[in-house]
């Protein structure tokens, strides 16, 4: 089994997420190619021609997927979501970087990331966070 590691509220005293980021940076190439498919994904969901609304969408990190809705405490299937996606991006470190580019960018998801984050944490999702409020998902 391997060791997990929390990094975010429930970290031990003293410790720093940002010590974290530096002692383990992130990989440029993964980060950008995966936010290029992460946009391309999101242009997809709309009519050719239609500009996206980035900042309808939320962006979240996890180290499973299936898992963070259900901390949302929902009992819907992941899957549910409007135009749900997750990627895998190799760490931690790329997840949170990729996360805080498009949430400042983009206006995406919550710029002040307040929960646990994992050190085991491999993925980003995204998914529309307007429609999902208008269907009564979130």
């Amino acid at each position: 089994m391997s060791n997990i590691e929390i990094v975010g509220l429930g970290a031990p005293y003293g410790f720093s997420i940002n010590e974290y980021l530096k002692m383990h940076p992130a990989n440029k190439a993964v980060v950008e190619n995966v936010k290029k498919q992460i946009i391309k994904h999101i242009k997809s969901c709309y009519k050719k021609g239609v500009e996206p609304i980035y900042s309808d969408w939320y962006v979240g990190i996890t180290d499973k997927s299936h898992n963070r809705y259900n901390a949302h405490k929902r009992t819907r299937s992941i899957d549910e979501l409007p135009d749900y996606k997750k990627f895998y991006v190799f760490s931690m470190s790329n997840a949170r970087t990729l996360e805080s580019s498009l949430s400042v960018k983009f206006q995406m998801g919550n710029k002040n990331v307040s929960g646990g984050i994992y050190t085991s944490t491999k993925y980003i999702y995204v998914f529309n966070e307007k429609t999902a409020k208008l269907n009564g998902l979130i």
